[in-house]
């Protein structure tokens, strides 16, 4: 066999090339044991492939320590092969793992590519003399051939590892009826908590009852929650309670049987059964109807419900997720809610902070609005100016998230798709008779100065914040769930483009 006709290093697995660099070995060298060390650590050689009749299962998971060994570790140092025979001091490589006699023939030879060192090759046979110095050269490059697939081995290795970390987070983000969290877009300390705890609840079975203000982003929370379960692929069927009508309402949602009423021509399942295996959102829960809330409590408790007009008991296994920006305990208190239900829904609450809270989310979120507009026909120029920016960040926003999309979309027009400025946002400092609220940068007063407040932020200097933030939230992490990408609601690359940009770094960012 030849060396160089059947070793084709570039054509096969590196696992395969080991072997078989050493089973060509073999044919021309002598040995009884051929083993493949690689350098674990600063300390540490582990046995990686070992070849011929003494290859053992047990050799297999040796290792050996070079604090102890000084003889290997001077070899790696000076990176020249060197034989050992019966008159030499050696200690045996694997004494404890084979029964080599004390005189044998050992050839040991480093391993490594340019400086970086990669361990040791180790040949042996129980008789004395098998190895000649003239052998040292030829293993020497065989020994390079070692190396490189060595190498090849462990950066295989790393690529399917990353490989199948970015197949689970694409498996998580594209799965049927996913999409990522991303939707909910922030930076600021009270977004990401809110974030987390969207996270920390979506994963259990438990009820999850959403608060805030009208457009905080109740129902994209929700359907976050239902995306981020194990539901994720079953469906999500949302309704809103406040728009039921009294009259069909019970309808709506357990379904009817044929005759039940005037009209009811055929059987029909309710949302609580097109629900079933999946999440059923209750947006404005407050406003449900006092007599249909003891069913929903019996299927919270029980998991079963009859349809109007039916007498047999339906079961579905489904998750509530409710929402309401209305105060549920004044609500019980005031006899429109009952108890019972409000402590069912509230195991777990989660309250979306208002946009006035959520410090340089405003200036993120009218960004990711701009994206999405720049993507129809004559917008592909549209920006925000400076004053523009300014303004964004310092309103109140009574009407959250909503307001500030409509905001950024009358806007848009306004500008005929160029440059976004002041006075075509159109905003009140605050809603006519209404006071600022104290903590609102609009009701400061006009110079940092007299109050020894800080200026208003740059739109550069407020989205490199916001970046830093993330990333130190995502402790550095950029793509899939959790990243800094997703909490920011741009594509990792945009991110990367824009960290590049301005200045910032991974490392940089992070906390100390």
């Amino acid at each position: 066999m030849s060396l160089n006709t059947d070793i084709s290093v570039p054509r096969l697995d590196p696992e395969g090339t080991l072997d078989l660099i050493l089973s060509a070995l073999g044919e021309l060298v002598d040995y009884e044991l051929a083993v493949v060390l690689g350098l674990d650590s600063e300390d540490t050689l582990r046995v990686r492939k070992a070849a011929g009749p003494l290859a053992t299962a047990k050799l297999a998971k040796h290792s050996i320590a070079l604090s102890s060994r000084r003889d290997l570790a001077r070899i790696l140092e000076r990176g020249v092969p060197q034989l050992f025979d019966e008159h030499e001091e050696h200690i045996d490589s694997y004494e404890g793992v084979l029964d080599l006699p004390h005189g044998h023939s050992c050839l040991v030879a480093p391993l490594s590519l340019g400086a970086k060192r990669i361990g040791l090759l180790t040949l042996d046979h129980r008789q004395c003399g098998r190895f000649s110095p003239g052998l040292l050269r030829f293993i020497a490059t065989i020994s390079k051939l070692i190396s490189l697939s060595l190498v090849q081995s462990d950066e295989k290795t790393e690529l399917e590892r990353a490989n199948a970390e970015l197949v689970r987070e694409r498996n998580a983000l594209f799965a049927p009826g996913y999409e990522p969290i991303a939707g909910l877009i922030g930076s600021s300390s009270a977004w990401l908590k809110a974030l987390e705890a969207l996270r920390l609840v979506a994963d259990t079975e438990l009820p999850v009852i959403v608060l805030g203000e009208t457009g905080t982003g109740k129902e994209l929370a929700s359907r976050g929650v239902h995306r981020l379960s194990q539901r994720a692929g079953r469906p999500f069927i949302a309704v809103n309670c406040s728009a039921l009508a009294p009259s069909l309402a019970e309808s709506e949602l357990f379904g009817h049987e044929k005759g039940a009423f005037t009209g009811a021509l055929a059987t029909r399942k309710g949302r609580f059964e097109l629900a079933d295996g999946g999440t059923l959102f209750l947006d404005e829960i407050g406003d449900l109807p006092m007599e249909l809330q003891p069913k929903l409590l019996r299927i919270l408790q029980e998991g079963s419900f009859e349809r109007v007009g039916g007498e047999r008991s339906m079961r579905v296994d489904v998750r509530i997720v409710a929402a309401t920006h209305v105060d549920l305990a004044k609500a019980v208190s005031d006899g429109n809610f009952r108890e019972d239900l409000y402590y069912r829904l509230s195991v777990f609450p989660v309250l979306l902070p208002p946009l006035r809270e959520r410090t340089g989310d405003a200036l993120l979120l009218a960004e990711r609005f701009l994206e999405d507009i720049r993507m129809r026909p004559g917008f592909s120029g549209l920006r925000l100016c400076e004053d523009a920016a300014l303004a964004l960040d310092r309103a109140p926003w009574p009407g959250n998230v909503r307001q500030l999309r409509n905001a950024i979309e009358r806007a848009a027009i306004l500008s005929r798709g160029e440059s976004i400025r002041m006075e075509h946002l159109a905003l009140q400092a605050a809603r006519p008779g209404e006071a600022l609220p104290a903590h609102s940068p609009a009701a400061r007063p006009s110079t940092s100065r007299e109050t020894g407040a800080q200026p208003p932020l740059s739109m550069h200097d407020a989205q490199k914040r916001a970046i830093r933030e993330a990333l130190a939230h995502s402790r550095g992490k950029i793509y899939g769930p959790g990243g800094a990408a997703e909490a920011l609601g741009l594509k990792p690359s945009t991110l990367q483009s824009r960290m590049k940009k301005l200045g910032i770094s991974v490392t940089d960012s992070l906390p100390l």
